[in-house]
């Protein structure tokens, strides 16, 4: 290749061939360069005949255009532009308004505080307040009210039946109003000439509502002049000593003497036991006389104490309920189902009911507690059992390699040998 290229021939024809390249390149660089942007040529549809498209001015059309109307920029007589429609201003409908008058009162308006943490387990917690009753009749109101049943002392589960005559105002409302029902029970028997009847004191309303409050029973006394005895407002209701037997107790008498007259009659030996009653006709009269006489007189003590004494109080007998607890008509309830029957003032409930709460809630929390710590052992027993499969994973081809490796060689250890 190098003895051709060394030819004067070859040389000569090489030189010819880049001249031309060379003359060829520098002709097409002195040619003008075709437009970018040139129209293509327009072809007549009748003739077929095509001719060059016009060329486009550089000067701009000048033209007013109205708002709403078509907008088109011109180029000389070649359009340039799409069509652009200006759209016209219409008012936003009252929706919109609304919107965004409701959305810029949002941006003007204070963003809202925050709430309150809660604590989800919170073992100290807010001690109860009690709330102050609306309707109330402080304690020592003096209500008054009159029997409905005659009541006796001999028998002290006769209950005490009253109703309340006089409307009871406290700061101008109606606390309790006259002809409500009045229950209670004598809380011991006779005292002088007067039954004690203290403790709780049901009052029921005409619509069956009932309301339980602590009271003292007194006496109310009122003389034909409007005016008061020295005695009212005593403790105790009121009655008369009735006296079955007014000689009750000469009989009591005469029955004790009758007994110490027989026991000193019988006649007696001296013995080394001392003196011992003689084992005769006469001394068995006088003994059995004797036991008579201290049976009778034991049989008229009893019945003195209960039945041929005792204080009467009629129905119709006014008297005095004095409050020793604050009364609250709001409490009153149908059977008692607020109050369970029982002289309960309404912060005593609330706090009752507060404390039932605080020891659900402390329930509650021991239970998740419990809970959380069983969950926990039973994630630690899982993660353990999962890294022992893990070992496991890994010992176990290596243990079943060796055992292989361990048959193998127990196969071949007897063919080599002769």
């Amino acid at each position: 290749m190098m003895q051709q290229l060394q030819k004067p021939a070859v040389q000569m024809l090489l030189l010819v061939v880049v001249v031309a390249i060379a003359g060829a390149a520098f002709y097409l660089s002195k040619q003008p360069a075709a437009s970018v942007n040139k129209q293509p040529d327009v072809k007549n549809a009748k003739t077929g005949e095509v001719k060059p498209a016009p060329e486009a001015s550089l000067v701009a059309e000048s033209k007013t255009v109205n708002l709403g109307e078509k907008r088109t920029a011109m180029m000389g007589s070649v359009q340039q532009v799409d069509p652009f429609v200006v759209p016209t201003k219409k008012p936003p409908p009252p929706s919109m308004l609304s919107t965004s008058s409701s959305s810029a009162k949002k941006k003007t308006d204070k963003p809202p505080p925050f709430p309150k943490l809660v604590h989800v387990s919170n073992s100290v917690s807010e001690p109860f307040v009690p709330t102050a009753p609306k309707l109330f009749a402080p304690r020592g109101i003096l209500i008054k009210a009159a029997l409905v049943i005659t009541v006796d002392s001999s028998s002290i589960q006769t209950p005490v039946v009253g109703l309340v005559t006089e409307d009871v105002y406290w700061n101008k409302q109606l606390v309790l109003p006259a002809g409500t029902q009045v229950h209670a029970q004598a809380s011991k028997g006779r005292i002088r000439d007067r039954i004690e009847v203290k403790g709780a004191f049901t009052f029921i309303w005409d619509d069956g509502r009932e309301y339980t409050i602590n009271g003292v029973a007194l006496d109310h006394q009122r003389l034909a002049d409007d005016s008061y005895a020295i005695t009212d407002g005593s403790a105790g209701v009121r009655g008369n000593i009735i006296q079955n037997d007014q000689y009750a107790q000469v009989k009591i008498l005469i029955a004790e003497a009758l007994q110490g007259i027989m026991n000193n009659n019988r006649q007696q030996f001296q013995s080394i036991y001392g003196l011992v009653p003689q084992n005769n006709t006469r001394n068995a009269a006088l003994g059995g006389g004797a036991q008579a006489a201290s049976a009778y007189s034991g049989m008229l003590t009893k019945q003195l104490s209960q039945d041929l004494d005792f204080v009467r109080v009629g129905a119709g007998t006014q008297f005095y309920i004095y409050t020793t607890d604050v009364f609250e008509p709001e409490m009153a309830s149908i059977a008692g189902l607020r109050q369970k029957s029982q002289p309960v003032s309404s912060w005593q409930l609330a706090e009752e009911t507060y404390a039932r709460a605080q020891a659900e809630n402390a329930s509650a929390s021991q239970q998740n507690a419990t809970a959380a710590a069983e969950a926990e052992k039973n994630r630690k027993q899982a993660e353990a059992a999962a890294q022992v499969q893990q070992v496991r994973a890994i010992i176990a081809p290596a243990a079943s390699a060796a055992d292989s490796a361990t048959d193998d060689s127990a196969t071949t250890t007897p063919s080599s040998n002769p």
